[in-house]
């Protein structure tokens, strides 16, 4: 069986940014992940604020592909694309915390060692690569996208194993994928006739077709 690689793109998962991060009086280590529903005001003044400050899309997402047979058999490797274009990969075995902002802690480490645990040798989060072009180099994406051709859910597993796709699913709230990453997808790929979906939702379907396709 080959190898099925995912990739959430965009995911909205930053550290406070130093425009903002004065008027955060809040010290936890949770607290260090820019949130929405905690920066919000502040927030506006940020560029692309509307795509910012929402792990909670991410945090779903993983709860919804991660832990699954498919993943600790290995035959489903998981990546992220973050907010500043840095993209990590997920070790098969990782259990993601359930609680949020034990989630947030655990983003927060990350992003600042680039790995976690810190000290080590055999992280379960890990850097790849420093930008999504470096990630890509020798990679051809299948961007699941409302401007793409129809595809079913089973279609889409089946084209990326044929061809060898890394399936990117867009982990942002509002707007579009910026364009270069429209300008890296090799094909492009439309679900359920371009409803908008949730990005959890979408991974939900896919994890649910692999098990249903038995591969794990």
């Amino acid at each position: 069986m080959e190898k099925i690689d995912i990739i959430f793109l965009e995911s909205s998962l930053e550290t406070i940014p130093k425009e903002i991060k004065g008027s955060s009086k809040k010290t936890k280590t949770y607290n260090e992940i820019l949130d929405i529903n905690i920066h919000y005001k502040n927030m506006l003044k940020l560029r692309d604020f509307s795509k910012r400050g929402r792990p909670d899309i991410i945090h779903y997402s993983l709860l919804n592909i991660l832990e699954k047979p498919f993943v600790t058999n290995g035959y489903v490797n998981v990546y992220m694309h973050v907010y500043d274009d840095r993209v990590y990969k997920f070790n098969n075995n990782i259990r993601i915390p359930k609680n949020y902002d034990r989630f947030k802690g655990l983003m927060a480490q990350l992003l600042k060692y680039n790995k976690v645990p810190p000290e080590s040798e055999d992280p379960l989060i890990f850097l790849v690569s420093k930008n999504l072009n470096e990630f890509v180099k020798n990679r051809k994406i299948l961007l699941l996208s409302e401007n793409g051709e129809d595809f079913n859910v089973e279609g889409v597993i089946n084209i990326a194993i044929k061809e060898g796709l890394t399936i990117g699913i867009g982990a942002f709230a509002h707007g579009d994928f910026k364009q270069e990453i429209d300008k890296i997808a090799y094909k492009k790929a439309r679900l359920y006739k371009g409803l908008k979906l949730k990005a959890w939702d979408i991974t939900c379907a896919i994890s649910s077709k692999l098990m249903e396709m038995g591969i794990f």
